[in-house]
């Protein structure tokens, strides 16, 4: 059994494993929730600048907080890579 770390940080963006609450995330984060302690799997959520959690994968729940992970880092990658360049 891997060990999962409750705070990871990709390209800058914060994620967080949650007990299944996005509640005391801070705006701008990210967060892998578990449904039902983990046993009905795993949710993406983003909370937004003014505190609103946003579920990202709608209907579609992961089966491991790992698989969620890896598509948070997924969303993350595609947001960044298609924001127009700065300067």
């Amino acid at each position: 059994m891997s060990l999962l770390k409750r705070y990871h940080a990709h390209r800058g963006k914060d994620i967080f494993i949650t007990a299944g609450s996005a509640r005391e995330l801070a705006p701008g984060s990210f967060g892998v929730c578990a449904i039902g302690g983990g046993a009905e799997g795993w949710s993406v959520v983003h909370v937004g600048p003014d505190g609103d959690a946003a579920d990202l994968g709608g209907e579609y729940y992961f089966a491991t907080a790992e698989e969620a992970l890896a598509f948070v880092r997924e969303l993350i990658d595609l947001m960044q890579d298609g924001e127009a360049p700065q300067g």
